[in-house]
Order: C-alpha cells, then sequence, then structure tokens
C-alpha cells in the first residue's frame, strides 16, 4: 500500500499535543500520570500547611498586604514559565516543506515502512514500529517514544481505507 501525504504545521501541533498527553498518560495501573501526581502532591502539601496553622485563625488577624508581596512574585513566575512553554512549543514547530512538515510518499512493504520526501528517504523495518495509534482522524505510526509518521485524516479516501492500514501495521506489529 502506498500513501502520499501532506502534512501541516496544524497536523504537526496536533501530533505534538498527543505526544505530551501519550507521555504523561499512564501506561498501566500501578503508575498514574505526572500531572495527575504533581496536583496530589500540591494538595497535600497545602492541606498539611493549612493543617499546621489551625489555631483560632480569623480573617481580622490575616494580613492581607504581605499575603500579595508574597503572591506576586509566584504569579510573574508562573506568566513568565506559560509564556516561555507557549514560544518553546511555537520555535519547535519543524520547517515547512523540511523532513516532517510537507508532502511525502510512506510506502508499506512487507519489509518495513519507506518514507520518501523531497529531501531523501527513511526505511523502519516492522521491530522499530512500537504502535499505532489515532486521534482526532490523524494516524500516528510510532517508531520511537515521541518519533512517529504522521498520516493526516484528509489522506483518506474513506473509513474502510484508513481501517485496512490500521490493519496492514497491525498485522506487522
Amino acid at each position: 500500500m502506498i500513501k502520499t501525504v501532506t502534512i501541516t504545521k496544524q497536523d504537526y501541533l496536533g501530533y505534538s499535543d498527543f505526544v505530551v498527553k501519550r507521555l504523561c498518560t499512564p501506561k498501566n495501573q500501578k503508575s498514574s500520570g505526572f500531572l495527575r501526581n504533581m496536583i496530589i502532591w500540591f494538595l497535600l502539601t497545602v492541606i498539611f500547611l493549612a493543617v499546621l496553622q489551625i489555631k483560632s485563625v480569623s480573617f481580622s488577624d490575616f494580613h492581607w498586604q504581605s499575603a500579595l508581596i508574597t503572591a506576586i512574585p509566584f504569579s510573574i513566575f508562573l506568566v513568565v514559565f506559560l509564556y516561555n512553554i507557549n514560544k518553546i512549543k511555537i520555535l519547535s514547530i519543524p520547517n515547512e516543506n523540511g523532513v516532517m512538515i510537507g508532502e511525502k510518499t510512506i510506502e508499506f512493504q512487507s519489509g518495513g515502512i519507506n518514507e520518501t520526501h523531497h529531501l531523501g528517504s527513511c526505511f523502519y523495518k516492522w521491530d522499530a514500529v512500537e504502535a499505532i495509534e489515532e486521534n482526532k482522524g490523524d494516524l500516528y505510526i510510532f517508531v520511537d517514544k515521541l518519533m512517529a509518521l504522521i498520516i493526516p485524516a484528509n489522506s483518506f479516501e474513506s473509513e474502510a481505507e484508513k481501517d485496512e492500514l490500521k490493519a496492514l501495521v497491525q498485522k506487522y506489529v
């Protein structure tokens, strides 16, 4: 089977978001995701500190100016952190008509997958394929934890064609 695909920046951003969620989601029941752990530990810390502060606290004794002065640096840090995360996301988008974004031909053979684009080609043996996953109609054929061949939803003429490709890849994986 041969597929000619055109990957856009939007396709790549969808893939990028999916990969982050995939890495943060637990694969088994023994562990939980990173974000979930961070939230749980934050809540436990707040509860623990609140328990230590229990006396007969009234809001008339609370010094709002100190709370505000303490909250300002944390707020600034949070805004700068979120700004930098967004900036890194934007700067990490691959070049137009490069290796990742642009038109390419993906050929599925009995020995593996051959990807060809205007800058060259790459062959992946079936042993390299870790998983095939679907997100919002797009198919991702993972050849590593972070690297995948992206096949956008608009590359398929029908749902049957997509199912045929998924069955072909799962036959070898």
